[in-house]
């Protein structure tokens, strides 16, 4: 009995022995984590005055404000210390605390969140509109939230101001628009319309692709003392410039052969250089070139004989597969360096069945193609072979389907035109 008293006696230092070391662990694990929730405090408190945004950081549970930077306090109008302690929900407006909730929500949900659409609350109760960065964290061992803020009330300004200014060009654009609707419409009443061209040709087409909505180039064609005058103009620039300098264009052809009967293709392109040059060339600005550049054909059914005259522009004959080429003289109808030599003229011969083709550069200037260059006038005339043995309208859906396959997404570079009748 007395052994066992003593051992049991002798034991109990022992067990204080633990009991201390046990609490020393335990007190020195208590100091690391103090020593930690200061160094983290610490760091926290760096990352707020480092910031030039306003800073919280907030509770996740509660929404309780942690920390706050004097950023955040200048921003919504309080002293540092009077948002320690609050909710971030009560520096939002009533309208926007569901919102708030769904945005934190989200934001613990995909580890971090930006977002616009949830104002802040100044002490004075104005609404600010802030964009919000809120990322996921942990502060004193528990979870949190740090919420970035920025005032965007600039930014918005500016949004305000550049979406007003895009309505005024937005609008003007219709407007423009709308002008240039209005411009084609003229156009059209002044030139012959398209389908007129099959009555004086059966067989025959007009592919007309204005680069813009309205075109310098023009068709023109009419019946005189039983000769058939078809034309293939190519008026100085394109879009609106080129379409006012087509009017003048028509109403020249108008008055040359309709109203004073020339039907010489040399004659007439003559006279319409004389009435270009009356028209554009006023002694106000001699160095200016506008005009254009005309293939002008004239049939002669009697006598079974086609002529033709050019400004700078050639003529296509095909027969049997084969392409005729009718040059024209290298000088436009305008004023040039060259003076007002009289355009050649030059006549031949022609066959039932023959086709003959006037055209713009529009088809042969166009780049694409599997290498993006040029068609070339090797390539159109390579088209107008291979489709030789085509009636006039599989050809002309050919040549038409031809043209958007090798453009394909480059951008039209100029009008197009094609005329082609057969004899």
């Amino acid at each position: 009995m007395e052994l066992t008293i003593g051992l049991a006696l002798g034991a109990i230092p022992v067990a204080l022995l633990g009991a201390s070391a046990l609490l020393a662990h335990a007190y020195n694990r208590l100091q690391e984590r103090n020593r930690r929730s200061e160094l983290d405090r610490a760091s926290y408190l760096e990352v707020l005055e480092g910031s030039n945004d306003g800073l919280f950081v907030i509770n996740f549970v509660n929404g309780r404000i942690y920390q706050a930077n004097e950023r955040a306090a200048a921003m919504l109008g309080y002293a540092r210390e009077e948002l320690i302690g609050l909710t971030i929900f009560q520096l939002h407006p009533d309208s926007m605390l569901h919102r708030s909730a769904e945005r934190i929500a989200d934001a613990w949900e995909r580890k971090g969140a930006v977002y616009e659409d949830v104002p802040m609350l100044t002490a004075d109760g104005t609404v600010l509109p802030v964009e919000s960065s809120a990322r996921v964290t942990s502060y004193t061992g528990k979870p949190a939230i740090i919420l970035f803020i920025r005032d965007i009330r600039e930014r918005l300004a500016l949004q305000r101001k550049l979406n007003e200014q895009q309505a005024v060009v937005a609008q003007q654009n219709v407007d423009l628009l709308s002008s240039i609707r209005y411009a084609q419409r003229i156009q059209r009443a002044v030139l012959p319309e398209a389908d007129g061209l099959q009555a004086l040709f059966p067989e025959s087409f007009i592919l007309f692709r204005p680069r813009d909505i309205v075109s310098g180039d023009l068709f023109w064609f009419a019946e005189v003392h039983g000769l058939k005058v078809l034309a293939a103009a190519d008026c100085t620039g394109h879009g609106v410039p080129g379409a006012l300098l087509s009017l003048i264009a028509a109403s020249l052809f108008q008055e040359v052969v309709q109203e004073r009967r020339i039907t010489e293709p040399g004659a007439i392109l003559d006279s319409l250089r004389e009435g270009f040059e009356q028209a554009l060339n006023k002694g106000d600005d001699a160095g200016h070139r506008d005009g254009m550049n005309v293939s002008l054909a004239v049939i002669d059914t009697r006598s079974g004989v086609l002529r033709f005259a050019g400004a700078y522009h050639p003529l296509y004959v095909l027969r049997d597969g084969a392409i005729i080429e009718m040059k024209g003289d290298r000088m436009p109808i305008g004023l040039h360096d060259g003076g007002d030599a009289p355009f050649t003229q030059r006549e031949v011969p022609y066959r039932t069945g023959d086709r003959v083709f006037l055209f713009s550069d529009g088809i042969a200037d166009q780049f694409g193609g599997p290498q993006g260059k040029k068609l070339r006038s090797a390539g159109f005339r390579q088209w107008l072979s291979e489709t030789a043995g085509l009636s006039m309208d599989d050809q002309h859906q050919a040549i038409s389907d031809r043209f958007r396959w090798w453009k394909g997404d480059e951008e039209q570079v100029d009008d197009v035109l094609l005329i082609g009748v057969q004899l």
